[in-house]
């Protein structure tokens, strides 16, 4: 343990010391209008709950090193990325669970001058980061998300757009489990997903449009053992763009339904997008957001949840190096099927509230360090699943 830590500790001094290392003429790689930026962080974690759990919580302290490599080519409205960012994290004490994430981000998009768009993309990732509330943590999992869109631009104001999305989620061994008595194959939660969309735009403002969605997705567990598969339609209306010089807005609204195969209860519902983004002044950036939706669930017999969410954070400049931030989410899952709980049957639903402060200093252009703070709960009627997490770190990041 203390080789690994010695050899953070040096990365970290190695990092900080780096406006000494690089002259002031160090920047992007570029071959024509294929722009390169290899990029590098260490952070320094220490959690007080890692594994989520109620009164009997267990600390550690957590390395990580980030590093990763972004391709961008621009060119008369036509633009490729590729976007390669590893995490690999060593525990002090629980090494068991020591991880190494992989996130890789391709895509192609292109603007013709006729009016026709068109744009593939994929989004493939192994981690153990939670893709939900209810989840343990330090679930392994793939996950690979495919994206193709076309549109094309009838008028001036009328446009449309198609899309077909298709995602694998492939969970590879069971979790950590605080009951080991307790078995839990969450590759019976395996599943392909697939969404149809349709959208039509009509611009109504220079830079802002009303919307109109439809969208038709499929579900399909590789084993309909403890889920089943589904089929869901929804329709939405919405407006989107920049509503003000200073502010850009996705807001749209509508109706879902969900049949699922299976004998428990299916979904019907409005569901709602919230996304605001207001630059208050050169140096003051907030942002606000929310969300209702029905989110696949591995809790118990419960097909799915319902998942309100609200979320805000701030940005502000202090000084050309100085960066401090703030943000804040609640969200609410509530469950359709009463399970036994405490010796009587009930309907879990679970509160989850959390805030995030942080500085970040730019040491140079490229070079910056940064401090964060977090704290999350969770109070659920189910007081099993009750917890709260206190999160400091201390982490520097280079981009090039």
């Amino acid at each position: 343990m203390g080789r690994r830590c010695s050899a953070v500790v040096l990365s970290l001094f190695l990092l900080a010391m780096g406006r000494f290392a690089f002259g002031s003429e160090f920047g992007n790689i570029h071959f024509g209008q294929l722009y390169v930026h290899p990029r590098i962080g260490v952070e320094v974690m220490y959690d007080d709950n890692i594994f989520l759990l109620g009164k009997t919580k267990q600390d550690d302290v957590l390395f990580k090193i980030k590093p990763g490599v972004d391709f961008d080519y621009n060119r008369d409205g036509k633009s490729v990325r590729l976007n390669y960012l590893a995490e690999i994290g060593r525990y002090v004490d629980n090494t068991d669970y020591d991880y190494d994430n992989h996130m890789v981000d391709a895509a192609v998009d292109l603007q013709f001058p006729s009016g026709l768009m068109f744009f593939v993309g994929d989004v493939f990732r192994r981690t153990i980061d939670r893709l939900t509330y209810e989840e343990y943590p330090l679930v392994k999992r793939t996950e690979n998300t495919s994206d193709v869109k076309v549109g094309y631009e009838f008028t001036d104001r009328l446009s449309f757009r198609v899309g077909y999305d298709h995602m694998i989620l492939d969970y590879e061994d069971a979790p950590y489990k605080p009951d080991p008595s307790v078995v839990l194959h969450f590759s019976d939660f395996d599943r392909d997903m697939d969404l149809a969309t349709g959208t039509v735009f009509y611009r109504i403002l220079n830079a802002v449009s009303l919307l109109g969605q439809i969208e038709y997705m499929w579900i399909d567990y590789d084993q309909e053992v403890r889920r089943s598969d589904a089929e869901g339609i929804s329709g939405w209306v919405g407006v989107t763009g920049q509503l003000t010089p200073k502010m850009t807005a996705l807001i749209k609204g509508g109706w879902q339904e969900r049949d699922y195969d299976g004998p428990q209860e299916d979904w019907g519902g409005g569901v709602f997008t919230i996304d605001i983004v207001h630059r208050c002044t050169e140096t003051l950036l907030v942002s606000v957001g929310g969300s209702r939706r029905a989110v696949e669930s591995t809790y118990d017999v419960n097909n799915y949840f319902t998942a309100t969410e609200g979320r805000a954070g701030l940005e502000k400049q202090v000084g050309p190096k100085v960066t401090v931030s703030a943000s804040a989410f609640y969200a609410n899952s509530d469950y359709p099927e009463a399970t036994l709980h405490a010796g009587h049957l009930s309907e879990r639903s679970d509160d989850i509230w959390g805030a995030r402060v942080g500085l970040r200093y730019d040491i140079q252009q490229w070079l910056s360090t940064s401090f964060w703070y977090t704290h999350e709960e969770r109070n659920s009627n189910h007081d099993a699943y009750d917890y709260d997490d206190n999160r400091v770190s201390l982490g520097v990041s280079a981009v090039f």
